[in-house]
């Protein structure tokens, strides 16, 4: 089976978060081309978003409100960014 040949193209329509649900969801079915290539583009752009909710657990454990608040904005605007695009 080629990447062509391949029914669906879960990249179109929707969130980011849409996308990251119907990628593992579809893997129940079993991992084709398709969604081999999903799987790794959810996890490079989840990358940065964990690390961010990371480093705000761990500026609280800290307390280093500052950098909790800067912490939490990046946090807000990633967020945004992946809902809207």
């Amino acid at each position: 089976m080629g990447f062509a040949d391949q029914s669906v193209w879960r990249v179109t329509g929707g969130n980011f978060f849409d996308f990251v649900y119907s990628t593992v969801a579809s893997t129940a079915n079993g991992v084709t081309s398709v969604e081999l290539v999903s799987l790794g583009i959810v996890t490079l752009m989840l990358t940065p978003y964990f690390r961010v909710i990371a480093a705000a657990f761990y500026y609280g454990i800290e307390k280093d409100w500052k950098y909790v608040a800067i912490t939490t904005f990046v946090f807000a605007v990633i967020t945004t960014a992946l809902f809207v695009f």
